[in-house]
């Protein structure tokens, strides 16, 4: 029977999903339940007011506040699935951080994210240099989150090629304190606490969380402690001021490694031995402050201005010798500030961003474990300052979105005589019209670029100190072309878009350092897709579905070969149905299809395709002034294998992280 199930995926999700329907059907012809509407609410990503619908490119945004408290919430992956065109890998190796592509940008990332922007509450989490990272993102505060999919440089300058904009609480509804636990599969706790203070002007909201697990593979267990504050000072009507406040302690989150396909034959969790041997593990300690003001004045002028400071230090071991611990400590901090106007159908908007990052790094021999002697030490720094102009213009049925951006990114090491110098000026422009109402036509250009990061441009082949200047960056073009609609209950989007780029950065590895990355510039690529999302809600019930179907290849001018770009797939599927009982019971089946994707740049290493479903629901009781919540979840529900991650050029033939099989969660949660 299970065998039947996993190859007939989409007809069990059918199955199951009619199931759902016919038990409550009953219920439902007698319930007195209201349409749930899809209305539009208020974006950041787009750095205007401007409705969604009426926007000239690709933005995905998604409410998770009602669903809330029936996550895991182990990994900003279990929410993301929905969005067409993006992909994530290693949810599962919390040493290296959960890796995100958007329409191919960010699949070279070996550890964290590359190429795509992420934003927290208006604060970049994004490094100057385009390193970003989640570990620190409390996923037990998060309401709503925003996907701007495609190049947006001529907005967010560089490492750019998508933007997710996290949006958190900034108070609980009728709480004042709210205590959740979590357990599952894996020796997996969490522990959190959401403490709400509400003034006349003043709201702050309090989070606290503790989580813990042994991990799935051998030699994979992780451990974190997290701080989060966010105070909303209201000055004014028109003028508020807002404090972010995080520290992350993560004393240890451990690497099993890469294997190979025969290893996972063997005993699908096992840990790489070299990565036991050699002790390898992450920690991190972060702290990191925030300071928003924003301030209208009247209806035409509005000014947004943030500034904020982050402290990084990481110490982390890999599995080899020669500056195999990696002791870094990293500042940065940055201010950026726009202003608007609008009058009548116009608006235009100025904007200035600035950042500066340094970073201190020093690797020492791995003697198995010991620390040894020093053999690099450098102090690497990167600063960027970008000036932009966005201008809209509204003609009946038309909108017309111009935007030019100006970045001036200087970067070096105190080994390095000179500061490498990039001038970069990035235009895009998109024009929608209205066919019907709430239908919209609309097509745009875009541009990105990429820098190399430091961590890339310090991995120097020759194992000298300095950087590796013969690393350039990367540079896309998009065209799109789609058609948006809105209905009281159903929202559809549909998009095709073509994307040339050149000097594609891919990472490889070196017999000399095995299961470190190194990087090198592999040619041009061509990208080309189609993305699709739907969602529907009927009284209580909630349908979402997605679907890419994209082609990612790029021309190794080395090999004079062209080949898909590996690491991402060339299909994906996405089926989500929700429901709310009359008894208040929440109900979420989950699931998706991932295609094939190759493991190396000559596409010698086929990954084939999978699916999976999750299931995961609760119910809430009112006990006095107190509410409980109880809710359980089942990942992998039938047990599929497939990885988790694909090291991309792995040496030796060590792609392959497992990924678990089905395993459970569940919870418990008190509103006082």
């Amino acid at each position: 029977m299970e065998r039947y199930l996993k190859g007939n995926f989409w007809q069990t999700f059918v199955l199951i999903s009619s199931f759902f329907i016919i038990s409550t059907v009953q219920a439902q012809n007698y319930s007195s339940s209201t349409t749930i509407t899809l209305n539009e609410i208020a974006l950041e990503a787009p750095k205007t007011d401007t409705p969604r619908n009426q926007l000239p490119f690709s933005l995905s945004v998604q409410s998770v506040i009602e669903s809330q408290n029936i996550y895991q919430q182990l990994s900003l992956q279990e929410y993301l699935v929905s969005i067409p065109g993006l992909f994530t890998q290693n949810a599962n190796n919390y040493a290296q951080d959960l890796r995100i592509s958007l329409r191919g940008f960010g699949a070279r990332a070996a550890f964290g994210i590359r190429g795509i922007k992420i934003i927290v509450d208006g604060i970049p989490e994004t490094t100057p240099d385009g390193q970003g990272q989640l570990d620190n993102i409390p996923l037990g505060l998060l309401q709503s989150f925003e996907v701007l999919r495609g190049p947006s440089a001529s907005l967010y300058g560089n490492a750019s090629g998508g933007v997710i904009y996290l949006n958190t609480l900034d108070e609980l509804e009728e709480e004042t304190v709210q205590l959740q636990s979590r357990f599952g599969a894996y020796g997996f706790q969490s522990f959190q606490t959401h403490i709400s203070i509400q003034g006349e002007n003043t709201t702050a909201l309090i989070h606290a969380n503790r989580t813990k697990t042994d991990g799935f593979r051998q030699y994979s267990g992780f451990e974190q402690n997290l701080f989060n504050a966010k105070i909303k000072q209201t000055l004014s009507p028109k003028s508020s001021i807002q404090l972010q406040l995080n520290y992350t302690d993560s004393p240890r989150a451990e690497d099993a490694g890469g294997i190979s396909l025969q290893d996972t034959q063997a005993d699908w969790r096992q840990a790489r031995q070299r990565n036991v041997e050699y002790d390898t593990y992450e920690s991190v300690d972060q702290f990191k402050a925030g300071l928003r003001w924003q301030q209208d004045w009247g209806s035409e002028w509005k000014l947004d201005t943030y500034g904020f400071y982050t402290f990084r230090d990481f110490y982390g071991k890999l599995p080899f010798e020669n500056g195999g611990i990696v002791d870094l400590s990293r500042n940065y901090f940055g201010f950026g500030t726009r202003l608007n106007y609008e009058q009548n159908n116009h608006r235009w908007q100025l904007g200035l961003e600035t950042a500066q990052q340094a970073d201190q790094r020093d690797r020492y021999l791995n003697l198995k474990g010991t620390q040894g002697t020093l053999s690099f030490s450098q102090l690497e720094s990167f600063g960027s300052l970008g000036i932009y102009l966005l201008d809209e213009v509204r003609w009946q049925k038309v909108l017309l979105r111009t935007s030019l951006r100006y970045d001036d990114l200087r970067l070096g090491a105190d080994s390095v005589l000179e500061d490498q110098v990039y001038q970069v000026l990035n235009p895009s422009v998109g024009l929608s019209y209205e066919v019907a109402p709430q239908k919209r036509l609309y097509v745009n250009f875009s541009s990105s670029f990429e820098t190399p990061a430091l961590s890339e441009l310090s991995a120097n082949p020759s194992g000298a100190e300095g950087l590796n200047l013969a690393l350039e960056p990367a540079r896309a073009l998009n065209y799109e072309m789609g058609w948006k609609g809105l209905w009281a209950k159903m929202r559809l989007e549909a998009n095709v878009f073509f994307i040339e780029s050149t000097n594609e950065i891919l990472p490889y590895e070196l017999e000399a350092f095995p299961g470190r990355s190194f990087y090198r510039n592999a040619g041009s690529s061509e990208r080309w897709g189609i993305e699709f999302f739907g969602a529907y809600r009927w009284k209580k019930w909630a349908l979402q579905a997605s679907m890419t179907q994209a082609q990612y290849r790029f021309f190794e001018q080395s090999t004079q070969q062209e080949n898909a770009l590996p690491g991402l797939p060339n299909s994906q599927l996405f089926l989500q149905l929700g429901h709310t009982t009359t008894g208040n019971w929440k109900f979420q089946l989950t699931g998706e299809h991932v295609g094939r994707l190759y493991a190396d740049n000559a596409n010698e290493v086929l990954i084939k395709a999978f699916q999976k479903l999750r299931l995961q629901g609760g119910k809430s009781i009112s006990l006095g002034s107190i509410d409980l919540d109880f809710f359980a979840g089942i990942n992998n529900l039938f047990n599929t294998r497939y990885f988790d991650n694909i090291r991309l050029n792995a040496f030796g033939g060590r792609y392959y992280e497992p990924a678990p099989g089905r395993n459970v969660f569940f919870g418990l949660g008190a509103d006082l």
